[in-house]
């Protein structure tokens, strides 16, 4: 717009200078006229030269603009050309980078190109394959460096071996970048600290081997669980050549098998009861190397009036808290339960637990939580007698039930909260139930003065086993007076007691 004002100006200026010489001008006035020509000719070069630089100015700046992105990119190959290469026979190795000659156009004769120790974080797949469109075979080696890539293979590259060794910034490698490869025959990942890797990695139509051995393979964190449900359709799990000499080598799986882990795996899956969730928090081994895991089934909040007939084998730990579970007669007749280590029976509706006296699981427990429920006593003789003969018990929780205080109960209750103070973990919560008498209502039970349930007004009822032990003492001490005044007899007298001279 500015070159246009310009040129109209111009024009005027030049109708005006024609237009002079009909004019009655002096001299003066003439001479003022042809020097504004003059300098008007001159600005107005000037000016279309400027305007001229001005529209082709974007361009250079655009350009410009586009070189330094180009070189900036840290994904760009020929940023890092300060390397080595060496051709023999059609094949390119390269190291800590490409050389100059090399990005040069298309390379066609290269069949296999090995790079060693590239030294950006970031390779660029898709302007290798512009670059090396015939390889054959692809080799990245020792780069220390690399955590991603940029761009993918396409479907017209004729790779068909694709090895990546001596990765250790990459966890896994992006399946997208093969996933085009129709002539991909085999992958190696050999040597890596690769922790994960996706089904679709697998997937190539001509895809027969795959070396995945020396990682660091994560098998706690779900991220290969696809392998695991294999076992129905193994198709892709055939092409792992080292399957058997995997290992898992984070967190809880350290140093196990990854073949055991995953077998373990889908057994969980296919007998974990429903609606209940169930994991594996841990592997052990045996003295003969078999691998044992320890499963946790959650059936926590499913809303279950009963818990589940069937548990995942090697079930440790179950846990039912907060469902509508009023007995646990189920729980302790149940076979599959008797392995049962920590069991979690918190906000139920359970009103009594006499089921436990006796039985085995409750001489080999770890753990029992009954919190939240409507317990108003135990049988306390069978708590102190399985809490004598367990040497696997750890945590007992009873807190928030709501407890009788009475002087028959309160006492032998409190024997017990106070002789295994270590093991029962929550006796600030084991509380006397809300009611009217302030003196007990909602009392700490193991603190609380017996006084307060039984005063002198209060007769203590005597239990039957006391009883059975009164009768029992006052037979003693009749045989002992019997016996001592037969005795004294036979020494006064020289007769025998009665009860001998009929006896044959």
């Amino acid at each position: 717009m500015s070159l246009l004002r310009y040129v109209l100006f111009v024009k005027q200026l030049d109708i005006i200078t024609a237009t002079k010489d009909n004019l009655v001008l002096n001299d003066q006035q003439r001479t003022i006229i042809d020097i504004s020509n003059k300098w008007t000719h001159a600005v107005t070069q000037q000016v279309i030269l400027l305007s001229l630089v001005t529209a082709v100015t974007p361009d250079l700046h655009q350009l410009r603009n586009n070189t330094n992105y180009f070189m900036n990119n840290p994904c760009s190959i020929v940023k890092h050309t300060g390397g080595h290469c060496e051709l023999i026979s059609f094949k390119l190795t390269c190291r800590n980078g490409f050389t100059q000659e090399w990005l040069n156009g298309v390379m066609y004769d290269i069949l296999h190109l090995r790079v060693i120790g590239w030294p950006g974080k970031c390779f660029n797949i898709g302007r290798l394959q512009e670059r090396f469109p015939n390889l054959r075979n692809f080799e990245l080696i020792n780069c220390t460096k690399l955590n991603s890539f940029k761009g993918n293979f396409e479907a017209s590259t004729r790779i068909e071996i694709l090895a990546v060794h001596g990765l250790t910034s990459l966890w896994e490698i992006p399946p997208e970048i093969v996933k085009n490869m129709k002539e991909l025959r085999i992958i190696d990942l050999r040597g890596n600290l690769l922790r994960h890797i996706k089904p679709e990695l697998l997937r190539g139509n001509k895809l027969q081997e795959v070396y995945l051995s020396d990682n660091k393979w994560d098998c706690s964190d779900g991220g290969l669980d696809w392998l695991a449900m294999e076992r129905d359709n193994n198709t892709l799990r055939k092409r792992i050549v080292d399957y058997y000499d995997l290992m898992c080598h984070q967190k809880l799986y350290m140093g196990k098998p990854l073949h055991k882990v995953m077998d373990i795996i889908w057994k969980i899956r296919h007998t974990c009861p429903v609606p209940c969730a169930c994991m594996m928090t841990h592997v052990v081994s045996d003295a003969a190397g078999t691998v044992i895991p320890l499963i946790t089934v959650d059936c926590a909040g499913r809303r279950l009036d009963q818990p589940p007939a069937n548990l995942p084998p090697s079930t440790t730990t179950l846990r039912l808290e907060g469902n509508k579970i009023s007995t646990i007669r189920s729980i302790i007749q149940n076979h599959e339960y008797q392995k049962l280590a920590d069991l979690y029976l918190d906000n139920n509706s359970i009103s009594a637990v006499k089921e436990l006296e006796g039985s085995e699981w409750f001489m080999t427990f770890r753990v029992l939580s009954l919190r939240g429920n409507m317990l108003k006593q135990i049988p306390v003789y069978a708590f102190d007698k399985a809490f004598q003969a367990n040497n696997n018990i750890m945590h007992v929780f009873l807190g928030r039930n709501p407890w009788r205080c009475d002087c028959h109960f309160i006492p032998r209750f409190q024997s017990l909260l106070l002789k295994y103070k270590r093991v029962i973990r929550d006796l600030p919560d084991i509380r006397c139930s809300k009611s009217n008498d302030k003196t007990t209502s909602l009392m700490q039970i193991s603190t609380m003065p017996l006084g307060r349930v039984c005063n002198d007004d209060v007769e203590m009822p005597i239990s039957p086993i006391n009883i059975a032990n009164l009768v029992l003492l006052g037979l003693i001490i009749l045989i002992m007076v019997r016996f001592l005044y037969d005795w004294h007899n036979f020494k006064t007298t020289g007769k025998l007691p009665w009860l001998s001279s009929i006896l044959p």
